[in-house]
């Protein structure tokens, strides 16, 4: 893999995490129009855990090293970024609440999708956003691009834009996807404000872990914030 250049890594990322569930599909002739939907949960299950077991032995002597590294010391890594985190917490919020009341929205049409199916299905979108995707997005947001822009150097240039695009790439690919209308994009301002923090993050730990895990934590509690509104 280490011959391969970082944006072709980078592009495949992509397209794998867009078009893997479909592969299986193509190359046994399933017809999932039948399938119920435990069933398609089911599938969905197994091609997020297959796309994962291919990206960990893309990285796999790399996030071994990193686990090892952070997980030693739990506490004092976590403690060490955790402020970092709230910072672009309370940013998001901020940018979210302006831009809400600028449009009279109740948020990005990925949350009310995403708050919609774990409605649904709440088992599988805990591991989707609790799991999966803060595993496969750091690995794609955060390692991928920043292996292509240091690629070029390794300076205060490189540093700076590397965090601001992988911000902005993180935030376009939460919100281009699911957008209805132009003020839409507007919420690429808040998904960018936590999106740079991360960047930070990694640029500043060197470790992977310390954003899959402030990633993991910050989806899953807005799951469980999601319940309790819900219950009240």
């Amino acid at each position: 893999m280490k011959r391969i250049p970082p944006f072709i890594i980078f592009i495949l990322l992509v397209l794998g995490m867009s078009l893997f569930p479909y592969i299986p599909i193509e190359l046994f002739h399933i017809n999932i129009q039948n399938f119920s939907q435990s069933m398609l949960i089911a599938y969905s299950f197994c091609t997020d855990i297959g796309f994962m077991i291919i990206v960990f032995f893309m990285y796999k002597d790399k996030l071994i090293k990193e686990f090892k590294e952070y997980f030693s010391n739990f506490i004092k890594n976590f403690r060490s970024t955790f402020g970092y985190y709230i910072i672009g917490f309370i940013l998001m919020v901020l940018f979210n609440s302006i831009i809400n009341n600028f449009l009279g929205g109740n948020g990005a049409n990925n949350e009310t999708m995403i708050r919609s199916l774990i409605h649904k299905y709440p088992l599988y979108m805990l591991f989707s956003v609790a799991i999966y995707a803060p595993f496969i997005e750091e690995i794609i947001f955060r390692r991928s691009i920043k292996d292509i822009i240091k690629s070029f150097g390794n300076n205060k240039i490189t540093k700076y834009t590397y965090i601001i695009i992988s911000g902005l790439i993180f935030a376009a690919m939460h919100v281009i996807g699911t957008a209805s209308s132009t003020t839409d994009y507007l919420y690429i301002i808040p998904y960018m404000s936590l999106g740079i923090v991360f960047a930070y993050i990694y640029d500043k730990t060197d470790n992977l872990f310390s954003t899959i895990v402030l990633h993991s934590f910050h989806n899953t509690m807005a799951v469980i914030l999601y319940f309790i509104v819900r219950l009240v």
